[in-house]
């Protein structure tokens, strides 16, 4: 089902303070890379958004601001819906504009389960900007393409949960984490995975803080790595673990272009 920009008045899909994921659609994006954000709406217009975005995630705005195209996710009446817009400037408070473009959709929303395992993990936690963080990425994830392997990162055997999404476990009470970290996962072919996360949701226990932490900034291979280590897992003990591409949200693809590409 789509709806043309022209004719759909988008202040009845998009409400005053309804979460958004934002995922960079920008023409000059690096495909290889997922890159997502998070906001809520605080202005809701008939063909334009305003949405105060999670950590300062733009950064600095100077540079190319009318070529940044983000795919906005969210759900309204029990579906999920996304359309594609164009960041067209900044307000005060970490808030900025949006205008829609092309198609409004609805698709079937589809949660994605995690699977618990104990694996090796490093979470680095600093309470520092989005920008520090993807250049750290940046550095690590080339480090593991040329050595495969990270000197001076000692992994501790954890348990989480785990998809392609995201990852939950538990920490001590003091030291709970910042809005932001960096995860470095070791799957069980060796292969190490590094990943830039939002803390979601935070839940006290008995043992501890459980917390879980959504995936912002992630190479689209081990997005794959995860999932199909997942799937592996879960086919040994008699199950399946769904494909992450079926969740629009984990994607930077419109339905209608996925559609054109099978």
């Amino acid at each position: 089902m789509h709806h043309h920009s022209d004719t759909v008045d988008y202040s009845r899909y998009f409400l005053l303070r309804q979460k958004i994921y934002l995922v960079n659609m920008s023409a000059e994006r690096n495909c290889e890379i997922y890159e997502s954000l998070s906001g809520f709406v605080t202005s809701s217009n008939r063909d334009s958004l305003e949405i105060m975005i999670t950590h300062s995630g733009f950064g600095s705005l100077g540079n190319g601001l009318e070529n940044k195209t983000y795919k906005l996710t969210s759900e309204s009446m029990g579906s999920g819906i996304q359309v594609l817009a164009d960041l067209t400037g900044a307000a005060v408070g970490n808030i900025f504009k949006f205008r829609m473009v092309g198609t409004l959709e609805m698709f079937q929303r589809r949660s994605m389960p995690r699977f618990e395992l104990t694996t090796k993990l490093f979470q680095v936690c600093e309470n520092t900007s989005l920008a520090f963080f993807r250049k750290e990425w940046k550095r690590i994830t080339e480090l593991l393409r040329v050595n495969g392997a990270l000197p001076g990162f000692t992994l501790q055997e954890t348990f989480v949960d785990l998809n392609a999404g995201g990852i939950g476990l538990m920490v001590e009470t003091a030291k709970r984490p910042t809005p932001i970290s960096m995860f470095l996962i070791e799957l069980n072919e060796g292969v190490t995975v590094c990943a830039l996360a939002e803390t979601v949701w935070e839940k006290p226990e008995e043992k501890g803080l459980r917390c879980g932490f959504r995936f912002i900034h992630i190479l689209k291979t081990d997005q794959e790595r995860i999932n199909s280590h997942l799937n592996r897992l879960a086919r040994e003990s008699g199950g399946t673990h769904p494909d992450f591409k079926r969740n629009w949200v984990l994607v930077d693809k419109m339905v209608s272009g996925a559609s054109k590409n099978k």
